[in-house]
């Protein structure tokens, strides 16, 4: 390792295994590195955009407003009777099949079908799930709530709870635990949720576990059988003496946390006659082996403990843990929850953002802190009226996003107060004459760059369709090819929920002639990048694959914009050495019109090295589709100077 140190920072580099390069050396396929990509002679890349004043103030009231009102207590009801949108509801915008949308979880239920119900039908929340609620459907076992992250299951708990059932649990008993907004730690796990369930029935249903009346209630019959046993002389000869036998006898239970809290949840149901549902929620936020220790705690409670117990896991932790962990040992009622529709989403967030700064602003509770900022309420009507106005912003934001309600708020987020977008124009365009349009290229820049000077993929929504491994030009082309293939295949007669087989992917793009490594390094990218969804149905089936909303939107939409390859062009190594000079760091608007125009061109070239099959990806169009949009820029460019 010492004396050959460069062969070995060349293997375990962190773009060395990216690259796989050590696979490379190992598996003697040699593929010669390409160049250095722009990015690495860019003077600190990616860089932090800087923000005005006035942005910075955006920035952080609009995700006040945007994203953490919802956390607010204060607004909890107020939010979901006026935010909600009902789950299952197929996106008016995404550019992939209907079927993949309507069958997204299909592969979570191989081999469990009769266990696996939608959560929603048309009338709304199902009628098995309420059952499940009302403790009508008799269950030892949890209740799972499946669904991808960001896809609303805390607001469907919560309108479930608020709304959907609040009549049947008026007298109810609903105890909640957010694993993904309080601490939890690992060792103390099981301690932390009975702590957090008492803490609930103290301050939500005034149920002191631990007062006098409530432990001697509960523990009625142990009283009477210390009043029976050999203890039982002393009430007479020596009332003190008792009572203190009385008190460590209580004392005792009320040690045994789970025993204590189990004995009170009997108490409520039977003595009281009080339903008690469980929520353990936002466990897919962590790791898997927390998810499986929470599951553990849930099947004890629900096995053991007079309860309704619910928990949240998204598709990929359920079919793993179904196939080798915790759940592979029981038989669970599974209910899916599909992502609402994300423009109406959109459209509910920015209104109730709208109507609480039209009051004058709001105290967040807790914090004594008031805010209000007219400048934020005229942005967010100029993102309202935008959405409304132009359709390519709501089909952005809903493919962009693929059902993800946090990722669709994050690009709203984003685009408020961004150092890519020019504020100030806007606000004083909106003041003046009442209205601002919002172009689709001002959005996706924003939403492209993120808070960097320059495209960086780890840090972006989108991805780069163009990145290689190797000097070999065509493979510029081999993403685009293979997520063109599974775009065509889920729309074929024999797909199943969009599904395709990765091993007839992988052959597909050997056809073409592209190498193993070239292959894998693609999928590693897709899958990372969400490009396609990644699923392996149990031991024994192969991993499949199929398109997300936004690989389809990138493929489609992005890769012919030139705000995309303005950005991608840092990113992407330039393997002609003729090119490679010209394709330099460019600020100002004419500069990067030129070096998209160089690298259209540059890329041209390469498509005359790259297969070119049937149906494949057609580079020709999205090249003329490129160099118009080019041209259309200099021309608006130019006719603002002659009015200027």
């Amino acid at each position: 390792m010492r004396d050959d140190f460069t062969t070995l920072w060349n293997c375990l580099s962190y773009p060395a295994i990216e690259r796989k390069y050590l696979e490379s050396r190992i598996t003697q396929e040699a593929l010669e590195p390409p160049p250095e990509k722009l990015a690495s002679r860019l003077l600190r890349y990616p860089g932090v955009k800087r923000r005005n004043e006035l942005e910075h103030e955006l920035r952080t009231l609009g995700e006040i407003f945007l994203q953490d009102l919802v956390k607010d207590e204060d607004f909890k009801d107020e939010f979901i009777a006026k935010c909600y949108c009902s789950s299952g509801a197929l996106s008016q915008y995404a550019l992939i099949s209907k079927e993949i949308l309507k069958h997204r979880y299909a592969a979570s239920g191989q081999g469990v079908r009769k266990t696996v119900t939608s959560a929603s039908d048309k009338k709304g929340v199902s009628k098995d799930l309420l059952n499940a609620v009302l403790a009508k459907s008799v269950t030892k076992r949890p209740v799972i709530l499946l669904g991808d992250v960001g896809v609303g299951k805390t607001s469907f708990i919560k309108n479930l709870v608020s709304v959907e059932a609040s009549e049947e649990l008026e007298r109810g008993v609903v105890l909640y635990v957010d694993f993904g907004r309080e601490p939890a730690l690992r060792k103390n796990l099981q301690d932390y949720v009975l702590d957090s369930f008492e803490r609930q029935l103290r301050d939500d249903y005034q149920v002191n576990l631990t007062g006098n009346t409530f432990v001697r209630g509960i523990y009625h019959g142990e009283l009477l059988g210390l009043r029976e046993g050999i203890y039982g002389y002393l009430r007479e000869e020596d009332p003190s003496a008792y009572r203190l036998k009385e008190v460590e006898l209580l004392a005792e239970k009320i040690e045994n946390k789970s025993g204590h809290l189990k004995k009170a949840i009997e108490h409520l149901t039977s003595g009281e006659r009080r339903t008690v549902v469980i929520f353990l929620d936002n466990i897919d936020q962590r790791q898997d082996d927390f998810q499986e220790e929470v599951f553990l705690i849930a099947q004890s409670m629900a096995e053991t403990w007079p309860v309704t117990c619910f928990v949240t896991l998204r598709p990929s932790t359920y079919n793993k843990s179904r196939r080798q962990g915790s759940l592979s040992a029981y038989q669970n009622r599974v209910f899916t929850i599909s992502p609402p529709r994300i423009d109406l989403v959109v459209k509910k967030r920015l209104e109730f953002a709208l109507e609480q700064l039209r009051d004058g602003g709001l105290t967040l509770s807790g914090e004594g802190v008031s805010v209000e900022s007219h400048m934020l309420r005229e942005y967010i009507e100029v993102l309202v009226d935008s959405i409304d106005r132009n359709p390519s912003l709501a089909e952005c934001i809903d493919n962009v996003s693929a059902g993800n309600v946090r990722d669709a708020l994050d690009l709203l987020t984003i685009f408020v107060g961004s150092g890519h977008v020019d504020t100030g124009k806007i606000l004083e365009i909106k003041i003046k004459s009442g209205s601002y349009f919002v172009p689709l290229h001002e959005f996706l820049r924003a939403v492209i760059y993120g808070d960097n000077e320059h495209y960086s993929p780890e840090n972006s929504f989108v991805a780069n369709m163009f990145d290689v491994i190797s000097l070999n030009s065509s493979e510029h082309f081999l993403l685009p090819h293979m997520i063109n293939y599974c775009l065509r295949t889920s729309q074929g007669p024999n797909s199943e929920a969009g599904y395709i087989l990765q091993s007839e992917v992988f052959s597909y793009l050997q056809s073409l002639g592209y190498r193993d490594l070239q292959i894998s390094s693609a999928f590693a990218r897709a899958e990372r990048a969400k490009l396609c969804d990644f699923a392996t149905a149990d031991e024994e089936a192969p991993t499949r694959l199929r398109i997300t909303q936004r690989g389809a939107y990138i493929l489609r939409r992005l890769v012919a914009e030139f705000v995309y390859v303005d950005a991608v062009v840092v990113d992407t190594p330039i393997l002609d050495d003729g090119f490679r000079e010209i394709i330099t760091d460019a600020w100002y608007i004419e500069d990067r019109l030129d070096r998209a125009a160089h690298f259209v061109g540059y890329l041209d070239t390469c498509w005359e090295e790259a297969p070119h099959p049937e149906g494949g990806f057609d580079w020709p169009s999205v090249s003329a589709a490129l160099s118009r949009g080019i041209e259309e820029v200099r021309r608006r460019i130019s006719a603002r100077r002659k009015e200027g």
